[in-house]
């Protein structure tokens, strides 16, 4: 029973946490320095502030640089609602796809079926692994497509609530 209502209490955080990322990810603004560092994962660091039905967003965006062959980048998100963060590795084929994702001029809304997943653990073992739960529509520009799409799959990005 109590490992029930664990797995429960953790689906809800990654859930919350999920469409956290999504709304506040929606609104987040790439300046030019961040984009041109995270092109080739060079060490970078800014803090942006953004408005969302009447809330204020924090986001610390932290380019972490390349390790064990992975870009590591990390995102602090703070709000009213709680403190997150995200600590996300990226192959080079990921890092491409979401540098020409934020550097593109193309603004038409897309949607997207964006996947959610709450933790698994197996009781042998203790591993704990992700399994689809379901899925949520969302609506934004090719940046915000493809960096919700990233930040909300537990095998790129892991959340955890500070």
């Amino acid at each position: 029973m109590k490992k029930n209502i664990i797995l429960l209490i953790s689906a809800i955080l990654i859930i919350s946490l999920g469409i956290t990322s999504v709304f506040s990810a929606q609104y987040s603004k790439f300046t030019r320095n961040f984009i041109k560092n995270f092109k080739d994962c060079d060490q970078y660091e800014e803090t942006t502030s953004n408005q969302f039905q009447g809330q204020t967003f924090t986001s610390t965006k932290k380019i972490i640089g390349w390790r064990n062959g992975f870009c590591r980048y990390q995102e602090v998100l703070s709000s009213a609602a709680g403190k997150y963060r995200i600590d996300c590795s990226f192959s080079d084929v990921q890092l491409d796809e979401l540098y020409e994702a934020m550097k593109s001029r193309y603004k038409k809304t897309e949607t997207f079926n964006l996947e959610l997943f709450s933790p698994q653990k197996d009781e042998k073992t203790g591993k704990t692994t992700y399994v689809k739960s379901g899925s949520t529509i969302i609506k934004g520009n090719k940046a915000y497509v493809i960096w919700a799409k990233y930040q909300n799959n537990p095998y790129f990005c892991v959340p955890e609530k500070l």
